[in-house]
């Protein structure tokens, strides 16, 4: 059976020092040694330094038998002996027994090579302070000491008529070793003890760090699993009441005038009833969209796709979501100026806006009686910082904030209380005081800036996100620009921007009650619908129809095991050689940022608002009616 190996101790860990810190000294202390070695023998070019005893030469040529050996000659030989013991004791992770004594009486030797008692002492005080710190057996420093001074006294009693070291070096050596025993040593184990309990917090620190990661992890997903269940039916539920409210609008047919007086106020009773539910679904949607979203910000797991993104149909697709939960004796939304175009994050972007515009309407709208609120959205130039950009202005006449609290209202979990700066508040608030907070690490994320407020109590507040110069970019020809909502290609009057008359769109679905909603919201604006909840069912129903469908409207989670939305507007687009424009919705804001979109493919996070769905689908196809883009798709259908 082999025997285990130590594990490595961590570097920088007590154990690791302990083990590196008397090798490192014994290394030190041995090059100060070889520095001594040839500083003595340097006496020998010249005139010597230390006094020279004449019999150590005389001696050493008796015993050798060399009567022709001259001083430079003994002290450079012996010189080479002690730098070559030293350095393989330098070498050596661990010196062998015999070494340290080895090395020990070569540097003793002194007294006969370098001519003299001043000699022996003084290296014999070098190797005493060298060798401190790694006295221990293992390392061999006191090994040496002992060796040193022996050899030392040896040669002294040899040579010298008069011996006197040998009283000194017992007392120089109990000196080394004390000092070594009771400071260094003591000094050690302090502070190997501090670093010990250095590393022990280090450890409980690393522990709680992984519990609370493996915390937070689990937070995340509990928190994506609650958001992707939840907006199932929350899809489902907004869609039907959108559909309720389609099926009431009067038609051409009927005018509202011509209908019975009491017919007329339900059925106004049941629009507001229904814009309430919308409302209410909204802002749980919201409430789950600023959970997922605030946390992917915190822990900096918001990845961004930029493309070219033109802003005016993000304001208009905003408003018209906004506008769709308010009638308008309660709130008028208008957007402004031309379109502009710039590179970043189409869905993150939009986000950024909505939270802003959604807040201006909460705190405006029922805040004046008889009176609508008014919400105005912006973009327009600006020069910031002597560069040309672009504003985004979202302003609003509703209560204000008071000017104490203008930054708060960005901090997390901030909102201003009713009544806390003597204005009524408005309609009810969802959310819980995330908002702007998200708004603010969005801004950050996507590199723009948010400046600074301006808002007056009692009058309204006005948001301004700036878009630096180095995002805006010049948008596509003329020609090839999809009709902003409300025109035509022509500029002139345009059919209803809300509605989908004439167009066929292919709808995919695992999920039967989000799917039935979804499709009854789409037929209501005009659509004709052909749903499945599998792909092949999918394929099978357009083979019987006599088109392509103009869009396709796919949920990304198909089930466990088959392919994802996209995959499937991929291998439609493959089979049918056609860009057909598409719509990805899904459940999972937190994966917003990672899924990868091909060519003229829209994403949308649960629930998605009709008007939002309707506006998406007019920006990427042309006008209704034409069938699907006949443009070749390559291997990958991007």
């Amino acid at each position: 059976m082999k025997p285990r190996r130590a594990t490595p101790s961590r570097p920088g860990s007590a154990e690791h020092i302990a083990d590196q810190l008397p090798r490192r000294r014994r290394r030190l202390g041995l090059a100060l040694m070889a520095v001594g070695v040839v500083g003595l023998s340097m006496q020998s070019l010249s005139e010597w330094l230390l006094p020279y005893n004449l019999a150590s030469l005389n001696t050493v040529r008796e015993l050798t038998g060399s009567p022709l050996l001259s001083a430079q000659q003994l002290v450079w030989g012996w010189a080479l002996l002690c730098l070559v013991l030293l350095a393989t004791m330098a070498q050596a992770r661990r010196p062998p027994l015999l070494l340290p004594p080895l090395a020990g009486l070569a540097l003793g030797s002194v007294h006969a090579a370098a001519g003299g008692g001043a000699a022996s002492l003084a290296l014999l005080l070098l190797v005493g302070v060298a060798s401190l710190g790694w006295h221990a057996g293992r390392q061999g420093g006191l090994a040496l000491l002992l060796a040193t001074a022996l050899a030392s006294t040896g040669w002294e009693w040899v040579v010298s008529d008069f011996p006197s070291l040998w009283a000194v070096a017992p007392v120089l050596v109990t000196v080394f070793v004390w000092i070594d025993l009771m400071h260094m040593r003591v000094n050690d184990r302090r502070l190997f003890g501090a670093l010990a309990e250095r590393d022990d917090l280090i450890k409980s620190l690393d522990q709680r760090t992984a519990e609370l990661t493996a915390l937070q992890g689990a937070r995340t997903q509990l928190l994506a699993s609650i958001s992707h269940d939840l907006r199932q039916p929350l899809q489902a539920v907004r869609l039907y009441a959108e559909a309720l409210q389609a099926a009431d609008a009067p038609s051409a047919a009927q005018p509202l005038q011509q209908l019975d007086p009491e017919v007329t106020t339900a059925l106004a009773r049941r629009s507001e009833l229904l814009r309430q539910q919308m409302r209410a679904a909204d802002d749980a949607t919201a409430m789950l969209d600023q959970f997922s979203e605030f946390s992917a910000i915190e822990q900096g797991a918001l990845q961004s796709r930029p493309e070219l993104v033109e802003l005016r149909d993000i304001l208009e697709a905003v408003a018209a979501s906004l506008q769709a939960t308010q009638s308008p004796a309660q709130l008028r939304l208008s957007v402004h100026g031309r379109r502009q175009w710039v590179y970043t994050d189409r869905t993150q972007l939009a986000r950024l806006v909505q939270n802003l515009a959604g807040n201006a309407v909460r705190y405006s709208v029922g805040l004046r009686r008889g009176r609508p609120a008014r919400v105005v959205l912006a973009v327009r130039p600006h020069t910031h910082g002597g560069l040309q950009g672009l504003a985004i202005d979202i302003v609003d006449n509703g209560r204000g904030i008071p000017p104490d609290k203008l930054e708060a209202v960005f901090e997390p979990y901030v909102q201003l209380a009713d009544g806390s700066d003597g204005v009524a508040a408005g309609a009810s608030r969802g959310g819980r005081g995330l908002g702007l907070a998200i708004v603010r690490g969005l801004a950050t994320q996507l590199k723009l800036q948010v400046a600074p407020l301006k808002s007056r109590v009692g009058h309204g507040t006005r948001f301004r996100v700036r878009v630096p110069a180095e995002l805006r970019r010049a948008g596509p020809g003329v020609a090839g620009l999809t009709p902003g909502l409300g025109t035509d290609a022509a500029g002139g009057p345009a059919a209803d921007a809300s509605r989908l008359d004439g167009w066929l769109l292919a709808l995919l679905d695992d999920e039967a009650a989000p799917r039935s909603a979804l499709r009854a919201a789409l037929e209501g604006a005009g659509a004709t619908i052909v749903d499945a909840g599998a792909l092949d069912q999918l394929k099978l129903q357009l083979d019987e129809e006599p088109r392509f469908p103009d869009a396709l409207v796919v949920d990304h989670d198909l089930g466990i095991g088959k392919p994802d939305g996209v995959a499937a507007v991929l291998e439609l687009r493959a089979e049918w050689e056609l860009m057909v424009p598409a719509v990805v919705v899904t459940g999972r804001v937190a994966a917003l940022g990672s899924i990868t979109l091909p060519k003229r493919c829209s994403l949308l996070s649960k629930p998605v608002a009709l008007a939002t769905l309707v506006a998406t689908l007019r920006r990427l196809q042309r006008p209704a009616g034409t069938g699907a883009v006949d443009i070749p798709v390559d291997a990958d259908g991007a």
